[in-house]
């Protein structure tokens, strides 16, 4: 028994030098150069939705960052575009709908007050596949709203390391 334990520990050991030794680290908080401290995000998308890139950006950054609802007192102008599309992708012999595809993309563009360009207009996308059991009516509902939800989250997500990086570069 204590022979198995200290193979445990050795490999667990082992594991963590290699992990060490090979760069990898966790992303940690994210920082803001000083000059950027408040941002206005316009969004063409119903305002305050659990389902919106904008919900998610301001919940991630909220620590970092003052939102403000004028666009004259905000360092940051966050111009977001977005939209989501359903497609069917597969369906029973009967024509009942099984397999579906959800996209959400937005359009960012990033501005400072002056009206420089911080992140050129920008192209994000998030997929992903689902399926349904076709006896239960709402559970395409059910199943697309989390998915929007978490393609929403992801894609606000790839949007602030990609600012993060940008701004970064520029220093």
């Amino acid at each position: 028994m204590r022979l198995e334990i200290g193979r445990r520990a050795l490999l667990m050991l082992g594991f963590l030098v290699v992990l060490a030794g090979c760069g990898f680290h966790l992303r940690g908080n994210v920082s803001f150069p000083e000059a950027y401290q408040s941002a206005f995000v316009e969004n063409n998308g119903p305002a305050y939705s659990r389902d919106s890139v904008e919900f998610y950006l301001k919940r991630q950054l909220g620590s970092e960052l003052r939102f403000v609802n004028n666009r004259e007192d905000a360092d940051l102008i966050i111009d977001i575009d977005e939209g989501y599309d359903t497609r069917v992708t597969a369906s029973s012999l009967n024509g009942a709908r099984r397999s579906y595809t959800t996209d959400t993309f937005a359009q960012i563009k990033v501005t400072d007050s002056q009206g420089g360009v911080i992140l050129p207009m920008s192209r994000f996308t998030r997929s992903r596949d689902f399926s349904i059991d076709e006896r239960e009516p709402l559970a395409k509902t059910t199943a697309e709203a989390a998915i929007r939800r978490d393609l929403a989250d992801d894609l606000s997500r790839v949007f602030i390391r990609r600012l993060i990086a940008v701004m970064k570069a520029k220093q």
